[in-house]
């Protein structure tokens, strides 16, 4: 089929409406934050089952939290200078024509709001967002408030390392990153949320996810149960490629644009 059948083909499914969108790390890649698993990504640099773990975490925490704060600074830099790219804002547009009634992303980046979605499901969390270990009270930080800790953190000395990254809550409790670590469940009510999104969906969009990480790797699958349409929009195959009734293969960025234009 020539590609620009596909493209008024996809158009005239996700025109339909009652779309849902599932996004990964290739939408972000973007925008110039790589996938936390390619070369020269975040757990190619540093070792994931001591950085991507509670119990890693707090080792270093107690013997050397030098190196957690370099691990946060990198991670946290690359995230606040990168912008939305066109695939995001594509996506906000087709949300507020009425097309696509959520997305639901295992990005941690804050992109797609920043583009102007409104209706996110954010299934590993968010790096903007602290929650209290011990009350659950959640509270979202500014793009100026991060970089602040960031500049502090580059010359703090190892006893002030903690108290900037794991501040005080009003309770006495300790705050995280609200982001969902390796072993940690995802977050239940944004997941059973997304779940009946996908379970009531008339068609399903899959751009930049490899299919590999569980759960959320599993909605495409209840998708094609309930006989939704499946998209995917990806720069190279993937696990669920066999999965889709139409795949363009491409970057985002260019392809979900094209998509806005009706014939």
């Amino acid at each position: 089929m020539k590609d620009r059948d596909k493209y008024d083909r996809m158009r005239d499914i996700i025109y339909k409406g009652n779309v849902v969108a599932l996004t990964g790390a290739g939408v972000s890649k973007e925008s110039g934050i790589p996938t936390f698993r390619e070369k020269g990504g975040i757990w190619d640099r540093y070792d994931p089952s001591i950085y991507g773990s509670i119990l890693g975490l707090s080792s270093l925490f107690l013997f050397k939290p030098q190196r957690i704060r370099d691990f946060i600074v990198d991670v946290y830099e690359g995230i606040i200078s990168a912008v939305p790219n066109p695939a995001h804002f594509a996506f906000a547009k087709l949300e507020e024509e009425g097309k696509i009634a959520c997305i639901i992303t295992q990005n941690i980046d804050n992109l797609h709001q920043d583009a102007g979605s409104k209706r996110v499901y954010e299934l590993h969390g968010n790096l903007y967002m602290e929650r209290c270990i011990r009350c659950g009270k959640r509270h979202k930080r500014s793009k100026e408030e991060i970089k602040g800790i960031l500049d502090f953190l580059k010359s703090a000395r190892r006893y002030e390392i903690l108290s900037k990254i794991l501040p005080k809550c009003e309770c006495g409790g300790r705050k995280r990153p609200d982001v969902v670590l390796f072993g940690e469940s995802l977050p239940q009510e944004e997941f059973e949320e997304a779940y009946n999104e996908v379970r009531n969906c008339k068609s399903l969009l899959l751009v930049g996810t490899s299919g590999v990480v569980y759960p959320a790797a599993s909605l495409p699958y209840l998708a094609k149960e309930v006989g939704a349409t499946i998209i995917e929009i990806s720069p190279e195959p993937t696990a669920l490629s066999s999965l889709a009734d139409h795949t363009i293969i491409g970057k985002a960025g260019n392809i979900l644009p094209k998509l806005l234009r009706r014939k």
